[in-house]
């Protein structure tokens, strides 16, 4: 294993790592206790009290990220990982950037979520506040 892996959400580690493919994954491969979409469940992380469920907050409108120029020129893209709080307007709240690729495309990907509106997570039918994790692609055409 190398350090450069831990943490990488593109990492090809398999087994506890926190790689793609992982038991404990960030992205589309996680399983059981993974961030991401995963073969168990939707993407995110809601936590609750113990023995009350907690639905996960859902997006339902999405505003696409702008790339910079310095980015654009370089012809540069990739994915910025986002760590995100879902508040009870369904408003994303104390975003912190997990994993960035710097030229400005980061900065770009939380003033994007920060549009993004989400149905909030319920505990007893009533809005809750709850992390999520998500994932702003860069893909130029």
């Amino acid at each position: 294993m190398e350090l450069s892996q831990i943490g990488d959400p593109l990492s090809a580690v398999r087994d506890g790592m926190l790689g793609q493919h992982g038991f404990n994954g960030i992205g589309d491969r996680g399983c059981c206790r993974g961030i991401g979409e995963g073969v168990k469940g939707p993407p995110g992380i809601a936590v609750g009290r113990p023995g009350h469920e907690v639905t996960q907050a859902r997006l339902v409108y999405k505003v696409d990220p702008e790339f910079s120029e310095e980015a654009r020129k370089a012809k540069y893209q990739g994915v910025v990982v986002l760590a995100i709080e879902i508040g009870t307007d369904g408003r994303a709240s104390n975003v912190r950037v997990i994993q960035g690729l710097g030229m400005g495309l980061d900065e770009r990907a939380i003033a994007a979520v920060i549009q993004w509106r989400f149905r909030p997570g319920l505990e007893d039918g009533k809005p809750v506040v709850t992390a999520a994790t998500v994932q702003v692609n860069f893909r130029l055409l």
